[in-house]
Formats: C-alpha cells, sequence, structure tokens
C-alpha cells in the first residue's frame, strides 16, 4: 500500500492495486493521527480501484479534495510535509 510516513511528512498515493479494504485501512490509520480522509466516491474494476473522489483535512488548516481516474501513468493523492522549511507544505490531486 502506499502510505508514507516519515519524520515529518505523510504521502499517500492512490492506485489502482488498492482494494476497499486498503482504503478502510488507510482511512483509519489517518484518523488515529486526527486527520479525516473521507471517500466521496469510489469505484472498482475487478476489486481494484479505478476511480476515486476524496476529501482529506489535516485539522492545521491544511485540507484539499480531488477526484481522478486511477491508471498506470497518474498519481493521484496527497502529502503533508511539517517541515517548517518546507517548499511546499500541502500537495493534493495529481502528484506528478
Amino acid at each position: 500500500m502506499s502510505f508514507t510516513t516519515h519524520k515529518k511528512v505523510i504521502a499517500v498515493v492512490f492506485n489502482k492495486d488498492m482494494t476497499k479494504k486498503d482504503l478502510v485501512s488507510l482511512q483509519k490509520n489517518l484518523k488515529e493521527k486526527n486527520i479525516i480522509l473521507v471517500f466521496n466516491k469510489i469505484k472498482f474494476t475487478k476489486n481494484r480501484l479505478s476511480y476515486i473522489d476524496f476529501s482529506i483535512d489535516f485539522g492545521d488548516g491544511f485540507s484539499g479534495s480531488s477526484k481522478s481516474e486511477i491508471g498506470q501513468s497518474k498519481e493521484i493523492g496527497f502529502v503533508r510535509d511539517y517541515s517548517e522549511d518546507a517548499e511546499q507544505p500541502f500537495m493534493v490531486g495529481d502528484l506528478k
């Protein structure tokens, strides 16, 4: 699963290999960190993620949403960099 937490960075990339179970687990892990991930609409093809419409709220003023088909060459998700000197403290949507 594409869920990364470095010392001060949380990054999630949704990909076509993710299942509903993966998404629920990710949502639960983030909630434990007081980060709210809401799936507005998700579609699966052969039990694999094919479309996602989500919103994310970090509870610290950074929030956003995105929706997209999930394909091989796309990287859809979000990144929150808590570093004081972060060039880009928050990104959501197309990460490439």
